[in-house]
């Protein structure tokens, strides 16, 4: 009965995509009571996904927001992505549909909450043969939403296998939003309202530069954004920019390095138009500490959670000299900042242990400029 319900429904997803690209994979085997719950879902999902066939392919406009130019196209850029949305009476959360190098893919939202096992987040699920993997895969993140976001978009970097997905909720005002790759070619993502939030998303190669993304409204431009794209990995929207602003210019430098039980390790900060971003240096850093282009701000965390070592960055203001960090040991490190781009960073390895990462910044006499509290 399993392999029916399974071959009943890879028939009818194959049936709804036909008129996009080639057949998708099967829905994965549901393992547990959460997973059979979602199973249901994506089954619900794939009955009514017959109204997203025949999405239109929404047309470039003519005049479009740069900043530069883009990069001349390398080998490593040889990509095709497409992107098209859900049509009209498409079941919810399906957030959109599209193509990577000719493989399908499509990404669907859960509601907020719905899986018990992961409390207060949101299921994101993408699906496709461009997904990897015969069931797609699931990233749990914070429920999508504009609040508190810093720009029109509020948009989430997922990754997913050898691909970057990008899944944002939308302000009212967004009637679309675009998105330049490295590879010169512009995406127009259209939002869709997934269980009360109107959202975009896309899926892109994760080597894919991302060099600018705008939202627009019915009047024009509201706003652009260069994103930060972590070296071998996905990209950040951190800052957005009014129309016609001047961008930073892009710095970089070492702000920390050391060794580990053996183990060398060293730490990048990036300042551009996306802010200030630290990075761990090497082909395993998917990610890092990122603070938007405002006047300068307090803020240190883990960099990377899932280096070896793990390594602690921070952003703090010119006045700070030296920065006291208690590590999850409990053991107390000084740190002094270093300047890059006219900005004061830094970075260290943290100790193992089960305590929360604290620090207190001071300036040249001694005074507390800022601190992470108890």
């Amino acid at each position: 009965m399993k392999i029916d319900d399974e071959r009943d429904l890879h028939e009818r997803l194959e049936a709804a995509f036909a008129a996009i690209s080639p057949r998708p994979a099967p829905v994965d085997d549901a393992m547990s009571r959460g997973r059979v719950i979602k199973g249901l879902r994506r089954t619900a999902v794939a009955a009514g996904v017959v109204a997203v066939a025949a999405a239109a392919v929404f047309s470039v406009p003519a005049l479009l927001h740069r900043t530069a130019a883009p990069a001349p196209t390398s080998p490593a850029e040889q990509y095709m992505v497409t992107v098209q949305t859900p049509g009209r009476g498409s079941p919810p959360g399906v957030i959109a549909v599209g193509t990577i190098n000719g493989q399908r893919w499509w990404i669907i939202a859960d509601r907020a909450g719905a899986d018990f096992t992961h409390p207060g987040q949101q299921d994101i699920i993408i699906e496709g043969p461009a997904a990897g993997g015969p069931g797609g895969s699931d990233q749990y993140v914070p429920p999508l939403s504009t609040a508190g976001s810093a720009g029109p978009v509020s948009f989430t970097a997922i990754t997913s296998g050898s691909n970057q997905i990008q899944v944002g909720a939308v302000q009212a005002d967004v009637s679309y939003v675009t998105v330049r790759l490295g590879n010169g070619t512009v995406l127009v993502l259209h939002p869709v309202t997934v269980y009360g939030t109107r959202a975009v998303a896309f899926a892109a190669p994760a080597r894919a530069e991302i060099t600018e993304v705008a939202a627009y409204s019915r009047h024009g431009e509201i706003a652009f954004a260069v994103p930060f794209n972590w070296p071998g990995g996905s990209a950040w929207v951190v800052s957005w920019l009014r129309p016609g602003q001047a961008t930073a210019p892009r710095v970089s430098g070492v702000v920390g390095s050391g060794q580990v039980n053996g183990k060398a390790w060293s730490a990048t900060g990036y300042l551009g138009p996306w802010g200030t971003c630290i990075a761990l240096d090497g082909a395993a850093a998917q990610g890092g500490l990122c603070v938007p282009a405002v006047p300068a701000v307090s803020a240190v965390g883990t960099c990377d959670p899932g280096s070896t070592p793990q390594i602690a960055g921070g952003v703090v203001p010119a006045s700070v000299t030296r920065v006291a960090l208690t590590e999850p040991d409990g053991t107390t490190v000084q740190v002094r900042p270093v300047t890059v781009g006219g900005r004061k960073l830094f970075a260290v390895a943290l100790r193992p242990g089960g305590k929360p990462l604290r620090w207190v910044a001071y300036d040249g006499a001694g005074k507390v400029v800022a601190s992470s509290g108890r």
